[in-house]
């Protein structure tokens, strides 16, 4: 059975898996699931663009019995099958058991249909799917539809370079949707086609709980305090 932690740990399994994290992001991610395990924060898990699998097999090792992973993507073939490889090298059949890949374009999904294919309300989503301003702000009110308390979205490449009516997109959801605010934005290292930005979204009931639990992750940058899409947001002073 592969253990997250080491799977989301540098020079560890998820560099086996080709894609686009920064060392910066696998440190949120790890520090969320954590948190969730000490505070006993349950539910589905999901990511919308999975692609390869960098991600999505270190949050399908995270599930623990009667949780399940949902991984939405276009998947083509040989993309799917890399994912579906990868996945049964390093995961056990439990784990194996708890994944549910649906092959399709997010903004087609109703709200009723994510709810059937998460089962429990979500604990954790990763929204890395299609860049543009209309999906990504899709897929922020999907993720947010079905939520668990003191659950978190963690949306991929805010203030991207490249892309930014990605960032657009993610500010016109968060001034709309009740039940998530913006927390922290974990900026990213290194070089851009490494990965990007990632912002730090939380229900709404845990908003303190997660701000000091970034804060205390990346102890090593200095935070400061804005304001974001009407809520207050921590951000770091990224040195790289």
């Amino acid at each position: 059975m592969l253990d997250w932690r080491e799977w989301f740990s540098a020079g560890s399994g998820i560099d086996r898996v080709q894609g686009f994290i920064t060392p910066r992001s696998v440190r949120a991610i790890r520090s969320i699931l954590e948190h969730q395990d000490r505070v006993s924060v349950g539910g589905s898990i999901a990511e919308i663009g999975t692609f390869r699998g960098k991600t999505f097999i270190g949050l399908a090792a995270a599930t623990r019995d009667g949780e399940r992973v949902v991984g939405i993507d276009i998947f083509p073939d040989d993309v799917q099958q890399s994912l579906i490889n990868s996945a049964r090298e390093v995961l056990s059949e439990d784990q194996l058991k708890r994944i549910i890949l649906a092959k399709r374009d997010s903004s087609s999904l109703e709200f009723f249909e994510w709810a059937r294919l998460m089962g429990e309300k979500a604990r954790f989503v990763h929204v890395d799917g299609n860049h543009t301003n209309l999906a990504v702000r899709y897929d922020i009110m999907l993720a947010a539809s079905h939520m668990a308390k003191g659950g978190v979205v963690l949306i991929d490449d805010f203030l991207h370079d490249w892309y930014p009516d990605v960032t657009e997109g993610i500010i016109e959801a968060l001034k709309v949707i009740p039940n998530i605010a913006p927390v922290a934005v974990i900026p990213r290292s290194g070089k851009l086609l490494n990965g990007g930005t990632k912002l730090l979204c939380v229900e709404r009931s845990a908003i303190e709980d997660y701000r000091n639990l970034m804060i205390s992750e990346f102890s090593e940058l200095r935070p400061r305090r804005i304001m974001l899409a009407g809520a207050t947001v921590t951000a770091f002073m990224n040195a790289d």
